[in-house]
């Protein structure tokens, strides 16, 4: 008898879908990469906005989609609660209900520092010194030429928050954890995943978005809703694309402008 024949069908089921998973992450990064050498390159701003595109389509099709099957697809499914509540582990009856996240001394705490930040780039800036801070990885050429581009890397950045976080923090090592019957596992190999698939950004990208995705979900085990890692991951994406850049003076009229508009024959 195998494996399999002592293995109920939800649980080959479940099986099978997590190969799948894994496999179109794998393609997807594969194929990504490629994109991405030629997005580097690229000058027109349509091939640019094409590229945007394709990435928002393909992210909402694995991560949002792809996180809504698995979960429906969970050999022991999650009972019904509102999208404040979704997360990954409840915390335990010796901690506190309320995540550290949602008290207001972390929003003062948090407010203070963005803009404490903010007034020592803006002073940098004026003084024309360089600034402190390089972002790790190799992803400047993401950020926007034009309002069309921003606009849709504006999107990337907000599914970026609500899929990758839906997917790597919950469904993902959900999944995992109830076939291995160890949700520590999947969340290893859910985080593991998750800086792998950024290996486009080279060494440095990925070992700081496998410790950036470990933090997040150190916070998902210990209870923090999903929707708050949500936020703060869309959060994030919008400081690298467009606070940053535009702090740090990159943003102009000759950097970001409406496309040129050919005159009519």
């Amino acid at each position: 008898m195998t494996i399999l024949h002592s293995t109920p069908r939800s649980g080959i089921l479940a099986i099978l879908w997590l190969t799948a998973l894994l496999g179109a992450c794998i393609h997807h990064s594969y194929a990504g990469t490629r994109d991405w050498q030629h997005f580097r390159t690229a000058t027109r701003t349509g091939e640019r906005r094409r590229l945007y595109l394709k990435w928002l389509i393909q992210s909402i099709l694995l991560f949002d989609l792809g996180g809504v099957m698995t979960l429906w697809l969970l050999p022991r499914p999650l009972g019904w609660t509102s999208l404040t509540q979704l997360r990954l582990s409840h915390p335990t009856p010796t901690a506190s209900t309320a995540p550290p996240e949602t008290s207001p001394a972390f929003f003062i705490g948090f407010g203070c520092g963005i803009l404490i930040l903010a007034g020592v780039f803006l002073l940098l800036r004026k003084l024309k010194r360089p600034l402190p801070l390089k972002p790790l990885g190799d992803f400047a050429a993401m950020i926007p030429r034009t309002w069309p581009e921003a606009g849709l890397a504006l999107l990337l950045c907000l599914n970026a928050g609500l899929g990758e976080e839906l997917f790597f923090r919950l469904a993902l090592p959900l999944l995992a954890g109830q076939l291995t019957d160890s949700l520590i596992g999947g969340a290893m190999l859910s985080t593991l995943l998750f800086g792998g698939m950024h290996w486009y950004q080279g060494f440095k990208g990925v070992l700081a978005t496998t410790v950036l995705g470990l933090i997040f979900m150190i916070r998902a085990l210990n209870g923090t809703p999903l929707i708050w890692l949500m936020g703060f991951h869309a959060l994030m994406d919008v400081v690298a694309l467009f606070i940053r850049p535009a702090l740090s003076g990159h943003f102009s009229r000759r950097t970001v402008r409406q496309p040129a508009v050919r005159p009519s024959s």
